[in-house]
């Protein structure tokens, strides 16, 4: 077995899972070296609206879209900070197409997502431009490495430049490219949702997709991103 970022072999004792359930074994995963470089994010010290580590309650970003959307009760989650580790690693799997990579971190996803097993899990989409240049959806792809059920429930006819290369100014002027799917509009009404994307900056994509969400009426509407 060997790690999937820097391929360096990993020697590890195998749980009971998978002694007693052979295709359990994982055999696509970071190395322990690795795994350090990433930073887990915590509950303590953040912004109670998207986990921005600070000691304020809100930052300034949440305080502006509690303004714009007054009735929503926003609390996003992540597990890592979106540092200069969390950036190569993007850059890698994300724009360099790795597409491995997706592996990486789907112990941490499964932990996470099996306290949401009631909900609709929905992965922001890419645009069909993106799909053809890149050829996987980066969100779909996390998700399905590790195991986790979602749904089509979001289309993106939008594209443009990638979140990345444009500023805070840019980010926060995006016009709505989102919509939903016609079956999306009749299920989604009092159900719980988690809307799921990678990396959370502004909140620009996350609020974009909440607002076509929250006009179908969820029960409540949960958003998560590997990284903030």
């Amino acid at each position: 077995m060997s790690c999937n970022y820097c391929h360096q072999q990993i020697t590890r004792n195998l749980t009971l899972a998978e002694i007693f359930l052979p295709k359990r074994i994982i055999t696509e995963q970071l190395c322990s070296q690795c795994s350090k470089k990433f930073r887990r994010l915590t509950q303590k010290n953040s912004c109670k609206g998207c986990q921005k580590q600070q000691s304020k309650e809100f930052c300034t970003d949440c305080s502006q879209w509690q303004k714009l959307f007054p009735d929503y009760e926003f609390h996003h989650e992540a597990l890592f900070s979106y540092d200069q580790a969390m950036q190569e690693w993007m850059e890698e799997y994300k724009f360099k197409g790795n597409y491995q990579l997706r592996h990486s971190f789907a112990l941490e996803l499964k932990a996470y997502f099996k306290r949401k097993s009631n909900m609709i899990v929905i992965a922001v989409p890419v645009s069909k431009e993106r799909m053809a240049s890149r050829g996987f959806n980066q969100v779909a792809g996390l998700l399905d490495a590790a195991g986790i059920a979602h749904e089509p429930y979001l289309v993106r006819f939008s594209n443009g430049l990638s979140q990345v290369q444009k500023n805070r100014k840019e980010r926060m002027s995006l016009e709505q490219p989102f919509k939903l799917t016609e079956t999306a509009e009749r299920v989604i009404n009092n159900q719980e949702v988690l809307l799921v994307d990678d990396i959370y900056t502004t909140g620009r994509t996350i609020f974009h997709a909440a607002e076509v969400i929250l006009e179908k009426r969820p029960a409540k509407l949960h958003t998560f991103s590997l990284a903030r």
